[in-house]
């Protein structure tokens, strides 16, 4: 391990530059698609409307058979509800009554509102109808023109989005039965220890183990594929179920024994001591200081996260999300609310603390976070967000970090206030 802390974003943009993770491509069915990550750009594959269409209920008609400012009393010539079949031609001179979203007829240049005429809302249709207006309408009015909403070749949703309800709408009223998105990546959770529990109560000495059922739902929550194993604090134990499990992971997780310690299996299976594949670091982060990465001997990248729970939780938010497809997992930049005190950092130690928080918006309308009291992982059970503060200035002169996180967010050291980063979870 390296003599001092390694800056947190540093150690992030490492990771973003070093793992680059590439799912594979398939075409779902829209019932499948909910909550994938598009692989393609989505084009309209044809105008929408394909044909003018009437945007109110009322009466087409020529501009030009009308009176304004007036009254104008027009034979109705045709009922057009919207329903399939063929629309005729407007001739000069009548008015055809036309429910939102039948086709518009030829000749027709606007849809005067029921409002603006004498007929009956609710009834048949008359057989004639006045129609008065203080002005002229415009153009097209109440007319939604073809292509209006998109033309042939328009571009609905770009590589790398999330497929939502409104997606899908879309690509059903246009007639497609499927989307193009990524193959869930495959992630593997391997959590070390003899200590670890899988059920039951335990016994003296053991702990339940809750790292690998955690980062699995986190992971899944984002999109990914993922199974847990466990294995104990023997490094040759560890290197065979490495080996067993990589072909089927395009990224492998561990959790625990990276420390310093005797039994610390993943420095003794990975580290320099061990097969060297793996950087093992300490990081000017609280919790979750120790952190690390690697390959497999297939290349499958790794990255090694602490193995207390918050370190896990922690390290999986801070470093592990940001290389999902189609996750945004960048801070963002809020103001504290309820004041938890100046974090000052250990003297001579300077981290990065985080802190669960949950949202809360001001009176005035500000999005603020509120820290959560408590200790260890039980306050992340109703957290929403991690806070994350940088150590205020001390004696020695050491300042500056806060506003220099908050320059990575957009902000200034200037108007840095009471702001603070945070990252939803």
């Amino acid at each position: 391990m390296s003599g001092h802390s390694i800056d947190v974003w540093t150690w992030r943009a490492t990771l973003r530059a070093q793992v680059l993770l590439a799912p594979g491509v398939q075409d779902v069915p829209l019932t499948e698609a909910r909550g994938r990550v598009l692989a393609g750009p989505v084009t309209s594959p044809e105008d929408v409307p394909t044909v003018p269409l009437s945007a109110m209920d009322g009466f087409a008609v020529r501009r030009a058979d009308l009176d304004a400012p007036g009254s104008t009393r027009l034979p109705v010539a045709a009922d057009l509800p919207a329903r399939p079949g063929a629309t005729p031609e407007l001739p000069a001179g009548v008015a055809m009554r036309i429910m939102t979203g039948a086709p518009v007829p030829a000749g027709a240049d606007a849809v005067v509102e029921v409002e603006a005429t004498d007929a009956d809302p609710f009834g048949a249709a008359p057989g004639s109808v006045t129609i008065t207006l203080e002005q002229l309408p415009p153009p097209q009015r109440h007319i939604r023109a073809r292509g209006e909403e998109a033309e042939r070749g328009d571009l609905l949703a770009g590589a790398g989005r999330l497929v939502g309800a409104g997606l899908i709408g879309v690509a059903r009223s246009l007639g497609l039965a499927t989307l193009p998105v990524l193959t869930p990546v495959r992630v593997g959770v391997v959590v070390t220890g003899d200590e670890l529990a899988a059920t039951g109560g335990p016994a003296p000495g053991m702990v339940r183990e809750s790292n690998g059922l955690m980062l699995v739902s986190a992971l899944e929550a984002d999109g990914a594929r993922a199974r847990t194993w466990h294995t104990g604090d023997d490094p040759a134990s560890l290197r065979a179920l490495l080996r067993e499990i990589e072909p089927d992971c395009d990224l492998v997780i561990t959790t625990g024994g990276i420390g310093q310690g005797a039994f610390d299996v993943v420095r003794a299976a990975l580290g320099r001591q061990g097969a060297g594949t793996s950087e093992l670091v300490h990081l000017a982060l609280r919790p979750g200081g120790p952190q690390g990465r690697g390959r497999l001997p297939g290349g499958t990248p790794v990255i090694h996260l602490p193995g207390t729970p918050v370190g896990a939780l922690v390290g999986y938010h801070l470093f592990v999300r940001q290389l999902l497809p189609g996750v945004d997992a960048e801070p963002i930049r809020v103001e504290l609310g309820e004041d938890p005190g100046v974090f000052r950092g250990r003297r001579g130690r300077r981290a990065l603390l985080v802190q669960p928080g949950i949202w809360r918006l001001a009176e005035d309308g500000r999005l603020l976070v509120d820290v959560l009291p408590g200790r260890r992982l039980t306050p992340y059970a109703r957290a929403e967000a991690l806070v994350l503060r940088e150590p205020a200035g001390d004696a020695d002169g050491a300042a500056g970090d806060a506003a220099g996180a908050a320059s990575r967010a957009g902000a200034t050291a200037g108007d840095l206030g009471a702001a603070v980063l945070a990252l939803p979870l």
